[in-house]
Parts: structure tokens; C-alpha cells; sequence
């Protein structure tokens, strides 16, 4: 982020990479004291820590440090907040997701996708126009970018946009920079969040080692898969495989289809839940997008077939469409999955009662509907997709 700032106004720095060997020769703590990065080495003397360097060479630019008192201001105000916390916050993540660590618990992990995606719309809330300080690109563009720029790459799919649009519209506009290309090369944001390495837990081995000599390794002391959760509930009498197989079949879904899955579905072991993706600007207006907006929804569900069953739809017309459905899901909570699904936390997703008359129909509804026929939570059916 310094060299962007250099480049920016037009200055000539050299980089230099520091190796182990340089940092335990006998004259490096006296060349660097504080053994902080990045360091300058200009005429005058030396100087450390990113935001000095930065504004160091930003010195003499007409709009990089702010075009008044105010935006000097702001500036500093958007570079302490960077430093006061987001960068620190989204760091478990990203190195869970790189590898660079199995420390990260699965907990750990969501907290910092979370702390992420608010710090991001913290950004989107503070934005007025086109920059974050005035109406020209300052430091402040640069560091905050600089530092979301690994978490769109890996982390802000696609799915994310809608949450933080003048964000996202910001950090493109800043990524598309000549001097930021240069350093931080061409961004692409992720079409698809990637997975972690998270920490595992592992069992006690039995029969430690007595002094002086080592236990044999015994099968059972062997690594063990992680088991997902919902299959360390509590068995249920539900045939789920099974029961799909009959249903997707079953000529009469409204009827003889539906009564048999309220008789047969443990209630204890599944729970029913009604989904509304929340639209975002023109979402809904075009029916080929919209469409293509609730295919990648379901492809994103594919891994979680084994506990889940249901059906969403694309219902009314344009310019007014709405996408909505329902599942019943392996257990009583919203599980991982779920969570993980970049597109999930706008569909509100409320838990249906079955002793509600009103959640019954809607149930029927859904699991009922076909392509262009007949209507689900009082809307028309336009495209009904199963999750099976």
C-alpha cells in the first residue's frame, strides 16, 4: 500500500526484501531497531510503520492526504479505524482458508467471516460518493481497499454484493487503479467463498506409554474423520432417502403425498422451514437473471442433500418476481451448511409450525408446486426446483 502511494505521486522507491541471513547480521539491529516492516531509508533518516511511509511519500500530492482539513481528517480517521481492528479481525480467517494454519476452530472461523462482512458494510454505511474522503481517491481508498482485497478474492463471493453494494462499487473502483493493479495485481472477487483447514479434535490415545518405552499404535487410535453434527443427532425414525424417493414420485403430492410426509416425518429429528430471499435493488426485474440467481442458489445447497429436502421456487412475473421455498431440515436448528451458504442469510428463514394450519398449507404448497401451475404462499408459480 505504501509503494501505491509512491507511485501515485510519482515517486521512485526501491523494494528490498529482507532475508534471515540480513536480519542476523551484527549491524542490522543498529540499521533497524524495531524490527518493524515496512522501513524507509530516505536522506533525511529512516522511518517505520505503514501509515508514516505511506504519508511520508503521499507528501506534496494534491488529494492523497485530503483536499482540506477535514478530509486530513477523515484520512487519518479511516486509516486508525483499518488498524484499530478489521485488519486484525478478518486475519483468522484468511489464514485458515490459505492454510497457514489449523488453530482455527470452526467458531473462531465464523466470527471473523462475520467481523468481515460488518466491517465491509461499516465501509458501505460511510460512503456519500464515489471515494471515502472527498471526491478524490485518498490514502484512505488505499488502505481500506488494500486490506479487504484478499477477503474479496476468497472470502466476499458473489452472493455478498447485495449486502454492501456501494462498498463492493467502491472497492472496484479502487481495485481498477492503475498504481493499485500494479502492486496487487487484477482482483477478481470470488464467484464462490473457499473452504478452510480448521482444527480438529483430536482423541486421547488409550494406553500411554509406560517410562521408557513407547505404546504400540492400536486401529483405534488411528485419526478419525470429523463427523458432521447433524449425523451425531440422536437416531431418528424417518427414512429421508426413502421417503424422497416416494414423494418425487407420488402422482398426488397435495393429497396422498403430503399426508403420508405429516404422518411419517419425525418431528422430533426434522423441523420445516419457510425461506424468502430478500431482494436487493433491481433483483426480481428480469426473469433470465432472477432465474440464474435461484440455479446458483441450489447449486450451493448440493452438498447438503443428504439432510434436507424441500422445494424453492421462483414465483409472480416480471418486473416483480420473488424467490421462496421450503425445506425440512435434519434437526431443530439451522445447521453449518446453511451458515456457510453465502446466500443464506437473506432468506429469513423462519421455522414452520405443524400444528399451524397456515405453516401446513404453506408446506403443501411448496412441496406441491410445478413449473407454471398453481401458486405457493399466495403467489404464482413461475419455476419450482427440487433440493432432493
Amino acid at each position: 500500500m505504501c509503494v501505491v502511494a509512491a507511485k501515485m505521486n510519482k515517486k521512485q522507491v526501491e523494494v528490498v526484501i529482507d532475508s534471515d541471513e540480513t536480519r542476523a547480521e551484527p549491524g542490522y539491529k543498529a540499521f533497524n531497531p524495531t524490527n518493524k516492516f515496512p522501513l524507509l531509508e530516505t536522506p533525511e533518516g529512516k522511518l517505520s510503520e505503514s501509515h508514516a511511509v505511506a504519508k511520508y511519500l503521499a507528501h506534496g500530492h494534491a488529494s492523497l492526504l485530503g483536499a482540506n482539513a477535514l478530509e486530513r481528517a477523515q484520512v487519518d480517521q479511516w486509516m486508525n479505524w483499518v488498524q484499530s481492528g478489521p485488519q486484525q479481525a478478518g486475519y483468522p480467517a484468511i489464514m485458515a482458508i490459505f492454510g497457514r494454519t489449523t488453530e482455527c476452530t470452526q467458531a473462531a472461523f465464523n466470527d471473523s467471516i462475520k467481523a468481515i462482512k460488518e466491517n465491509l458494510r461499516a465501509v458501505d454505511a460511510g460512503l456519500t460518493g464515489d471515494w471515502l474522503c472527498g471526491s478524490k481517491v485518498t490514502l484512505a481508498d488505499i488502505f481500506v481497499a488494500g486490506t479487504f482485497s484478499m477477503a474479496f478474492q476468497v472470502v466476499l463471493d458473489q452472493g455478498f454484493t447485495k449486502a454492501a453494494p456501494k462498498a463492493c462499487a467502491w472497492f472496484a473502483r479502487v481495485a481498477a487503479l492503475p498504481e493499485f493493479v500494479s502492486c496487487f495485481g487484477k482482483i477478481k472477487m470470488a464467484k464462490k467463498a473457499l473452504k478452510p483447514i480448521l482444527k480438529t479434535e483430536e482423541k486421547p490415545k488409550k494406553g500411554q506409554a509406560a517410562a521408557g518405552g513407547a505404546a504400540k499404535p492400536k486401529p483405534e487410535d488411528a485419526p478419525k474423520k470429523e463427523i458432521n453434527p447433524l449425523d451425531a443427532l440422536p437416531p431418528s425414525s424417518f427414512d429421508l432417502y426413502n421417503f424422497k424417493t416416494y414423494f418425487v414420485n407420488v402422482p398426488d403430492k397435495a393429497g396422498e403425498g403430503h399426508a403420508r410426509m405429516m404422518a411419517e416425518v419425525d418431528h422430533e429429528g426434522y423441523s420445516f422451514w419457510f425461506l424468502h430471499y430478500e431482494k436487493f435493488g433491481k433483483e426480481g426485474q428480469v426473469e433470465y437473471q432472477f432465474l440464474n440467481l435461484l440455479e446458483g442458489f441450489m447449486q450451493r445447497l448440493d452438498g447438503f442433500r443428504k439432510h434436507a429436502f424441500g422445494k424453492m421456487c421462483m414465483l409472480k412475473a416480471e418486473p416483480d418476481l420473488e424467490m421462496a421455498g421450503v425445506l425440512l431440515i435434519r434437526g431443530q436448528v439451522i445447521p453449518q451448511e446453511c451458515i456457510d451458504h453465502p446466500q443464506f442469510e437473506y432468506c429469513n428463514p423462519r421455522k414452520l409450525d405443524v400444528k399451524n394450519a397456515t405453516d401446513v398449507a404453506l408446506i403443501r404448497d411448496f412441496f406441491a408446486s410445478k413449473d407454471q401451475t398453481g401458486t405457493a404462499n399466495g403467489w404464482p408459480v413461475a419455476v419450482s426446483m427440487w433440493h432432493k
